[in-house]
């Protein structure tokens, strides 16, 4: 057999291995070819339920992030995978056209020499091709990974949609019963009298005035309790949330600290309506009064006082 017969000998084995682009059983499973398209259509749910509902659904708002992460880079390890796969081909194919095993003078008869070179040229290609195939193997199994996690987060969003949906009703009520108010600055320069507690951000509305000296009246004194907070594109910055601390300095609560948060957070959703709560946040959980009931999990947002591990975030209608 010619050198130029065993290069296209190893051109059909590495085409036989190579799986379809992107789009077969022995490839990367495709996702769904509309997943965009679905993708889309909730986000204009859930736009239209932010709207509706004054803003703020975090769990809403952190599933669809996760959707959008998972999908991105699911998107980036099949084109990864694709371009692999494509310079693997064109690595086979060259290997067989541009004639590289004739770059070695023929030898014909029975000269051990030229044996071992054609061999070592074999062994060489055969080395590349193997370590770009497991390569690409490696890639197909991350993007098969994150395709899943793609469809679960999507299936997140999902349920998280048709869950607040099937409250709408209810929090029709709430809304009609709790009109928006304008955050005020009367009384002395804290904001509010007969505080037991350091006050930081004295603006704030009605309906966040009474519920945090309710608050701070049963509960208190806390290290601190912030409210407004200029620029914050959320309810801090609109007067409509309070954030009663337990420890102070990005430290953890102590176990006592913690008792004490976990009863501050079961007063606000025992008393939601009466006060016009609208969700609390403690121990990186909500519990959100327009959603169908319960603690939800939040994804970790990297520090003790971001994941709200060190006080209870209480947001009012």
């Amino acid at each position: 057999m010619s050198k130029r017969c065993a290069a296209l000998a190893l051109v059909v084995a590495v085409s036989a291995t190579l799986p379809p682009a992107s789009s077969g059983a022995a490839g990367v499973p495709a996702a769904p070819k509309d997943i965009k398209k679905e993708y889309a259509k909730l986000k204009k749910r859930a736009d239209a339920l932010n709207k509706e509902y004054r803003g703020e659904l975090i769990s809403l708002d952190q599933a669809k992030r996760a959707a959008e992460r998972a999908g991105l880079e699911a998107d980036r390890l099949t084109r990864e995978f694709d371009t692999a796969r494509a310079d693997l081909s064109r690595f086979a194919a060259s290997s067989y056209m541009s004639g590289r095993f004739e770059t070695i003078p023929m030898v014909t008869g029975g000269d051990p020499e030229a044996a071992i070179r054609d061999m070592t040229v074999v062994e060489h290609l055969s080395r590349n091709t193997g370590r770009r195939l497991e390569s690409m193997e490696s890639l197909a199994s991350q993007a098969t990974r994150s395709q899943q996690v793609a469809s679960a987060k999507l299936a997140d969003v999902r349920k998280e949609i048709d869950e607040l949906e099937g409250q709408r009703e209810r929090v029709k009520k709430l809304l009609a019963k709790y009109k928006p108010e304008v955050p005020t600055t009367p009384g002395r320069p804290d904001g509010a009298p007969k505080t037991k507690s350091p006050l930081i951000g004295p603006s704030m509305t009605s309906r966040m005035r009474t519920l945090m000296l309710a608050i701070d009246s049963r509960f208190g004194p806390f290290p601190a309790i912030g409210c407004s907070r200029p620029g914050d594109p959320q309810d801090h910055g609109s007067g409509r949330a309070c954030d009663f601390m337990e420890s102070t300095g990005g430290k953890m609560p102590s176990s006592g600290a913690r008792a004490h948060g976990d009863a501050v957070a079961q007063f606000v959703i025992s008393n939601a309506s009466r006060y016009g709560v609208k969700y609390v946040i403690w121990r990186q959980r909500i519990y959100d009064m327009r959603g169908g009931g319960g603690w939800k999990s939040m994804s970790d947002r990297g520090s003790v006082t971001a994941n709200h591990y060190d006080h209870n975030h209480v947001s009012v209608f």
